[in-house]
C-alpha cells in the first residue's frame, strides 16, 4: 500500500506562512494499491488529489463533521463523466451516508446537489466489516461529539489504522489498542497538548501521550499524529514533535508519502 497525506489539519481548513510545513488541509488519507484509491475522509486534503489513473474510486467518511467533507465539491474526480466514486459511512442521527450528505451538498448551503456532478456517486450505509476489492476494512466506534468510525485497512498483508477524532477513555481505549494490534501504520488524533486537553475534554480529541500508549501496547509498528489544531504553528509543532519523535513516530506532514 501506498498512503499519502492529503490533510492533516483538523477542525478547519487554514493558511498562511506559519502552517507551511505540516499544511493547513483538513483531514484525508489516500491508500493506493494496484487496483483501488481509497480516500479516508474528504476534507479539503481531497482537493490535491494525485492522478490515480484508472483505480476504482472509493471514500470512507469517518463521520459527517464538516471538516471531514468540505473537500468532496472539489475533489477532481467527481468531475469526471462515467467515473464512479463509492462513498461510505455509519449512519448517524437516523441519517443514511446519501441523506448526510445531501445536508451540506445543496441549495442554499451549496449551489449543486451530489447528482448533479457528472460522475456516479453511490452511498453505501456500513456497519461492520467488508471488502473492497481486495481491501478489507475494519471499523469501531470511537468517542467524538455525534460518533466517529475508526477504520483498519488491510491489504496483502499490511495494515494502517486511522484513528482520528477520537478521545480516550479507559474501556475505549483497551479496544482500540485491541483493534490496532500489530498495525503497521496508526495515524492517531493529537489534536492537543496534555495542558490544552484539561479545558478540552469532551471535545473529541486526545494528546501525543496516549497516542504513544497505544503504540506501545498495541505493538504498533509506525505512529504518526494527525487531526493538527488549527491554532498550532508550524513551530509550535516542531517543538511538540521534538518531544515525541523518533525513527518510527512523528507529526504528519501534508504531502507526505508512507510506503506499506
Amino acid at each position: 500500500m501506498k498512503i499519502t497525506i492529503l490533510g492533516a489539519r483538523g477542525s478547519i481548513a487554514i493558511s498562511g506562512k506559519e502552517v507551511q510545513e505540516f499544511g493547513g488541509a483538513t483531514s484525508c488519507v489516500l491508500v493506493q494499491t494496484d487496483e483501488e484509491a481509497l480516500f479516508i475522509d474528504a476534507g479539503t486534503g481531497i482537493i490535491s488529489s494525485p492522478d490515480i489513473g484508472e483505480r476504482r474510486i472509493s471514500v470512507l467518511i469517518s463521520h459527517p463533521h464538516i471538516d471531514h467533507l468540505t473537500g468532496l465539491p472539489f475533489f477532481p474526480y467527481i468531475y469526471e463523466k462515467d467515473r464512479q466514486i463509492d462513498v461510505y459511512a455509519v449512519r448517524r442521527g437516523n441519517l443514511s451516508t446519501s441523506m448526510m450528505l445531501d445536508r451540506l451538498i445543496s441549495p442554499p448551503l451549496w449551489p449543486l446537489r451530489l447528482a448533479d456532478y457528472n460522475s456516479d456517486l453511490v452511498c453505501h450505509d456500513i456497519e461492520r466489516a467488508f471488502m473492497i476489492g481486495d481491501i478489507r476494512v475494519d471499523l469501531m466506534e470511537g468517542i467524538h461529539p455525534g460518533g466517529c468510525s475508526i477504520f483498519r485497512i488491510t491489504h496483502a498483508g499490511h495494515s494502517l489504522v486511522y484513528a482520528t477524532d477520537y478521545e480516550h477513555d479507559e474501556e475505549n481505549l483497551h479496544s482500540l489498542i485491541s483493534f490496532a494490534n500489530n498495525t503497521d501504520l496508526l495515524l492517531y488524533d493529537a489534536q492537543y497538548t496534555d495542558e490544552e486537553y484539561e479545558t478540552k475534554k469532551t471535545f473529541g480529541h486526545s494528546t501525543a501521550k496516549i497516542g504513544l500508549q497505544v503504540m506501545k501496547e498495541s505493538r504498533a509498528k509506525q505512529m504518526r499524529f494527525v487531526h493538527h489544531d488549527p491554532h498550532h504553528t508550524d513551530s509550535m509543532l516542531r517543538e511538540m514533535e521534538q518531544a515525541v519523535r523518533s525513527d518510527s513516530v512523528s507529526y504528519a506532514r501534508e504531502g507526505e508519502v508512507i510506503e506499506l
